[in-house]
């Protein structure tokens, strides 16, 4: 039985088919003809390396062009939990155990900016204030869950609430809409970074490395669409 898994092409190839089909190790390694054990090895050596190289990069001076419109979410994962509702990752919005990420993206589809992950129970707002800030931009669109973030940056642009006993006005409507039209390009691009089962199915590894995950994937994501 060979210690490990050979060149490094096969090595990157063990890892991408890993996050891209959440398959246990154990079935990875009949693959490449090794133990379970090696293939976890061989991923955890790579994946600071591989971070490195691919991740996103904070740049320092953003084009003007880059600049116009930002766009602003949150996502959740399932992961494993206590079953305990007063656990930090019970989600209450979810009625799960989850982490929370938030990416910032520009109308481009370019992604600029992966937060550190949360726990579920931690809001939106939450998330954003404690994540790096902003970049300086014309317009941001986001939705409902930043109401309030009014305070912290101006050119925001939220969904109208409606009003209480009262159905939204027609003009509320129409620019309901038009913010969902524009922020629209991030649900999609979150449907591109959960192709990849790891960051899709209920995350069965440990929570600290999560973040490295989810660097890594972006950066995929990114180069995918040519950045």
């Amino acid at each position: 039985r060979p210690y490990g898994i050979g060149s490094l092409e096969n090595q990157l190839l063990c890892l991408l088919i890993y996050y891209r089909t959440y398959t246990t190790q154990l079935f990875i390694g009949f693959w490449f003809r090794v133990d379970d054990a090696t293939v976890c090895r061989t991923i955890k050596r790579l994946e600071p390396f591989l971070s490195q190289v691919i991740k996103i990069k904070k740049e320092p001076k953003l084009t003007e062009d880059t600049l116009q419109t930002l766009l602003l979410d949150a996502t959740e994962q399932r992961t494993q939990g206590t079953g305990e509702s007063k656990c930090p990752y019970y989600s209450g919005k979810k009625k799960s155990h989850t982490i929370k990420t938030e990416i910032i993206m520009t109308n481009k589809e370019k992604i600029i900016q992966v937060s550190p992950p949360f726990p579920g129970s931690v809001h939106d707002i939450t998330v954003r204030r404690e994540s790096d800030s902003i970049p300086e931009c014309k317009s941001i669109y986001a939705d409902s869950g930043y109401q309030g973030l009014e305070e912290d940056y101006p050119n925001i642009k939220l969904p109208k609430k409606k009003p209480k006993g009262k159905p939204l006005s027609e003009e509320d409507q129409k620019y309901n809409k038009s913010v969902h039209y524009v922020r629209n390009p991030v649900e999609f691009k979150f449907r591109e970074i959960k192709i990849f089962q790891i960051l899709y199915q209920v995350y069965r590894n440990s929570k600290p490395s999560y973040a490295i995950k989810m660097a890594i994937i972006t950066g995929i994501v990114n180069l995918k669409n040519g950045f």
